[in-house]
């Protein structure tokens, strides 16, 4: 993972998950900050980039299922229109998370 910035904190760590990339989907772990989202691959996929996605970019986190199907997904939709889709367990958890990390941001002055 990334240094954290000044005034950062990590609020969970090495969640395993999947970004849903394209047809494939690249094994990771997740980070929550207090600051962002941070995905990091794992050094086995093809696509090795990893993510960083900002918590005040966020306009909606919601449930998503897998191939339509399978409630393991979470959506995370940017002010921007651009979406994230992540496969992880606990999704209900982790959406909670990034809600309340987020909503903390908001509050405090950064």
């Amino acid at each position: 993972m990334e240094d954290l910035r000044e005034d950062e904190y990590v609020i969970f760590q090495r969640i395993h998950a999947n970004w849903l990339r394209g047809l494939e989907g690249v094994g990771g772990r997740l980070f929550l900050t207090n600051q962002r989202l941070i995905f990091v691959p794992h050094s086995l996929n093809f696509q090795t980039d990893g993510v960083q996605i900002e918590l005040w970019g966020m306009s909606k986190i919601e449930k998503h299922q897998t191939w339509g199907l399978i409630p393991n997904g979470i959506k995370i939709t940017l002010e921007s229109g651009h979406v994230f889709k992540f496969i992880v367990w606990n999704r209900s958890k982790i959406i909670r998370e990034i809600i309340y990390a987020k909503r903390t941001d908001d509050i405090i002055p950064g």
